[in-house]
């Protein structure tokens, strides 16, 4: 082992002081890496870096020494692993200049890096014991005390910064090193936990946001597929019709072309007779004996040649009864177009539940014959007649009540129940719409209402006055307001139908829920109307 130390000493480059790479020497005889000296004769005179000499000429590599290196590093390849020679790594302090062997660990109280060697010697020392080690550190100067020298092994509080035992002042707030990093450990470690939580709720956010977009995913693929549905109904309905229109223009064109075939027929045998008369006569006319043509036939023809040819030979399509057939059709087909179409009712229904808000219904503007809920949900008629006006907010005339929600921008929309109830008003109307008195219910004096009377007559307070034909009689009734939009739309929320909309509104201002019971006589239509709770995850269902 001592040979392969003694021979690794001239096989080192005099300016690197690691093991020759690409060895070239000079004509004075010493060798350098290649690299090494070319760096040298660059940035100095062109001197070899030992003894001086001038270089004249490009050193060429030493084919010798390079074959020995090589064999060298083959039979020393296990114990050179133990010494530096990449760049980068960190040498022992306190190895020879010569050979020195890689750092496994630097001491920060004695500021020195070791080898595997000389660290066995410093740990077998007691007085060592206390010190601390860390993996090799490049520069250890930097731990010490640019003042005096010694190892930053104290924490000032009130500067803020390491401290060697020499700058500590009377007074001051100093702490060992330990203890700060314990502090500061116990501080990231907090950081951690609080960063850990945020991740946590980041991660279920995003888990939330995943199953949200999902589900809308589901939402758009199913009403994607049901539009496809109801529009292909539609378009069977329109094929339908049309191959049903089709047909008896189709038997007339058959009867046509036959009716044509017949006549033509009858008329070719009518030319051709015509034609052998003609030629009959023409043959007689040639005849030169006058007893001869006298004496033929033709008198016997001419009375078999008509006047005028018949005027039986025209064709005709029989159209009459096809009128009312393309009536019925057209009447049908409509029809069953309006019943599909009428099922895209539910996607919109589903979509506005997502605008549901609170209704509490405002017993301040309440006619004095209403008798309002503890929680402000239901309204009923008591029965009673008041003549008392009653405040300025409420109603004194019509029996109506409004809601305490002001709508002013955006979409609202809330359901009310009216069951059983024969006959009952609701909608919307603006804030400072006339509530005393007789009421004129038209757009532009600021309603936009519905109306039921006599159980079954639906109508819709425009002007004039629109009745409504509704297949079935709802027990829920929904209401959707787009301020932006100009809209006020009713919906049958028993079987998702609409009712009726009033569009291009002229809102202007605040808008609030307007809801009429109607009077309670004798106890008919005493049931109340109720608001009912939305919940927008209905629109998944």
């Amino acid at each position: 082992m001592a040979t392969a130390v003694d021979v690794s000493r001239h096989l080192q480059c005099p300016i690197c002081k690691n093991l020759f790479e690409d060895p070239v020497s000079t004509v004075c005889g010493h060798s350098f890496c290649q690299r090494c000296l070319e760096q040298h004769i660059s940035t100095s005179d062109q001197q070899c870096p030992l003894c001086k000499e001038s270089i004249y000429t490009k050193p060429s590599v030493n084919v010798a020494l390079k074959t020995l290196l090589q064999q060298f590093l083959q039979m020393q390849m296990a114990d050179l692993s133990l010494y530096t020679g990449e760049r980068g790594e960190i040498p022992c302090n306190v190895c020879e200049e010569n050979l020195t062997s890689r750092a496994v660990k630097s001491c920060l109280t004695c500021l020195l890096s070791y080898c595997e060697r000389h660290l066995k010697r410093h740990q077998s020392l007691s007085r060592h014991r206390g010190h601390k080690l860390v993996s090799p550190v490049e520069r250890l100067d930097e731990k010490a005390c640019p003042a005096h020298g010694r190892p930053l092994e104290l924490y000032c509080k009130r500067e803020k910064r390491l401290i060697c035992t020499l700058c500590v002042k009377t007074g001051e707030d100093v702490i060992s090193i330990e203890t700060e990093r314990e502090r500061r450990e116990a501080e990231q470690q907090n950081i951690i936990k609080g960063l850990e939580s945020m991740t946590n709720q980041s991660e279920n956010k995003l888990e939330d946001l995943q199953n949200t977009v999902t589900k809308y995913q589901v939402q758009i693929d199913r009403e994607q597929r049901e539009i496809k549905e109801v529009f292909a109904e539609v378009m069977d309905v329109v094929r339908r019709a049309e191959v049903e229109l089709l047909i008896p223009l189709e038997d007339g064109r058959r009867r046509l072309d036959k009716e044509m075939a017949e006549k033509t027929q009858q008329i070719q045998k009518e030319i051709l007779k015509y034609r052998e008369i003609i030629d009959h006569l023409n043959q007689n006319k040639k005849e030169e004996d006058d007893m001869v043509f006298l004496q033929s036939d033709w008198l016997e023809v001419e009375p078999s040649v008509p006047a005028e040819v018949k005027d039986d030979w025209t064709v005709s399509i029989d159209t009459e009864l096809k009128f009312g057939s393309m009536r019925n059709i057209n009447s049908s087909a409509l029809a069953s177009i309006r019943t599909q179409l009428e099922n895209l009712c539910s996607f919109e229904i589903r979509r506005i539940q997502r605008f549901s808000v609170d209704v509490i219904l405002d017993e301040e503007t309440a006619h004095l014959s209403l008798e309002v809920s503890q929680e402000g949900k239901s309204v009923r008629d008591n029965g009673n007649v008041h003549y008392i006006s009653g405040g300025p907010g409420q109603f004194d005339l019509v029996g109506g009540i409004l809601g305490k929600l002001q709508i002013m921008s955006g979409r609202a929309f809330w359901v009310v129940e009216v069951g059983e109830k024969t006959s009952w008003e609701l909608g919307v109307l603006r804030e400072n719409a006339n509530r005393k008195g007789k009421v004129s219910y038209k757009p532009e004096e600021g309603y936009w209402a519905i109306v039921l009377c006599d159980s079954n007559l639906y109508g819709a307070f425009e002007d004039p006055p629109l009745q409504l034909h509704l297949s079935t009689k709802p027990q829920k009734v929904g209401v959707f307001v787009d301020y932006e939009d100009a809209l006020v739309s009713f919906y049958n929320m028993d079987n998702l139908s609409h009712i009726y909309s009033f569009t291009q509104c002229d809102f202007n201002e605040t808008l609030r829920p307007y809801f009429n019971p109607h009077p309670n006589k004798d106890g008919n239509n005493s049931l109340p109307m109720t608001i009912c709770s939305v919940n927008p995850d209905d629109i998944f269902i």
